[in-house]
């Protein structure tokens, strides 16, 4: 019984090799692809990513939370922190832990792959934080406005952003592939499931602080 899991270990550790190696193989064509190389190619990649980083993204939950403040209209805003909050968590773990893939910009540094992207600093890769989360935000906005023509666009954004990822060198074709997947695993996990007990955790938060800072809630 030992030997045989032993044996199934091995073998798919070594499915597991090369299939990475097939993914390098694929990311390399692309990375060195005469297409994506041109200097205009991978400023735009730049500067669309920045839309799929924890930068804008907290820029965005700041102006929703001024928008709150100011319309009462807190819902859009609680959704995407309590989202944001539970999803984290999963992906950490699954990024940092159980996965632990490097970048290709380290992985692939002596065939000539750069870092591109100033604003990242982990080392992990799997899977595609900006691809996931772009998506899973995605689906949140056509969650609260009820209009899933927003969840199309946002798909649709998010394949350009998975490309902009591998021109950068920042993620490998699985990486990027799986962020669609996890996006809507969290989405599922989230809107199919817990969102009603963070909104009411917030919003009993919110009371809490209306009562203790009443002078700043005028009724």
């Amino acid at each position: 019984m030992l030997r045989r899991k032993l044996t199934e270990t091995t073998s798919f550790k070594m499915v597991l090799k090369k299939v990475e190696e097939l993914d390098s193989q694929i990311f390399l064509q692309l990375y060195d692809s005469h297409y994506l190389r041109k200097k205009n190619i991978i400023r735009f990649a730049k500067v669309f990513s920045f839309f799929g980083s924890l930068f804008f993204w907290g820029l965005l939950w700041l102006v929703l939370g001024i928008y709150g403040l100011i319309t009462k209209d807190y819902l859009l805003f609680l959704l995407i922190t309590g989202g944001f909050q539970q999803s984290i968590i999963i992906h950490i773990l699954i990024k940092h832990v159980l996965v632990k893939r490097k970048r290709p910009y380290i992985a692939l540094k002596e065939r000539g792959v750069k870092q591109e992207d100033e604003l990242i600093r982990e080392e992990c890769s799997f899977p595609s934080g900006h691809v996931t989360f772009f998506l899973f935000f995605g689906y949140i906005f056509a969650f609260t406005f009820n209009c899933w023509v927003v969840l199309i666009l946002f798909i649709w954004l998010a394949i350009i952003m998975a490309i902009s990822r591998l021109v950068l060198g920042m993620h490998f074709p699985l990486d990027v592939i799986a962020g669609f997947g996890f996006g809507t695993l969290y989405a599922f996990l989230f809107l199919g499931l817990t969102y009603h007990f963070w909104l009411d955790f917030y919003y009993w938060i919110g009371d809490i602080v209306k009562q203790i800072f009443w002078f700043f809630f005028p009724n």
